[in-house]
């Protein structure tokens, strides 16, 4: 029995699949490359562009009515917090390094009274 290629439906799907992606790849090649499809591309993105504005602008105010922190609020006050915490950090280092250079040692402390007695002797 000779294996007959033609009659093999597994190579007849492949090359029907290989013809189908070329026709698609040419006819998209040809569709995306007008001015036409340029202008509408420009076009949607400046739709969506204008839609999120809009929605996030809309959200700000329903927010704003519900007393809730808007999104640009909650980026403010993490910053504040992120500052905060470097400014922490820099006291913290300046504070170790005073103690580390015995800075905190140098404080005037009150001095012990001098001892002029002397303790009775025990010789008898």
């Amino acid at each position: 029995m000779a294996n007959d290629n033609s009659t093999d439906p597994n190579l007849q799907f492949q090359e029907w699949i290989t013809q189908w992606e070329r026709s698609v790849d040419e006819f998209s090649n040809k569709i995306m490359g007008t001015d036409e499809f340029s202008r509408s591309m420009n076009q949607m993105q400046g739709l969506q562009l204008e839609f999120q504005k809009r929605f996030g602008e809309m959200m700000a105010r329903q927010l704003a009515s519900l007393n809730m922190p808007s999104r640009d609020d909650i980026i403010r006050v993490s910053e504040d917090l992120r500052n905060l915490d470097r400014r922490m950090a820099h006291v913290e280092r300046h504070l170790e390094k005073l103690v580390a250079d015995g800075a905190g040692s140098k404080s005037p402390r009150k001095k012990s009274p001098a001892r002029t007695k002397k303790a009775p002797s025990t010789e008898g």
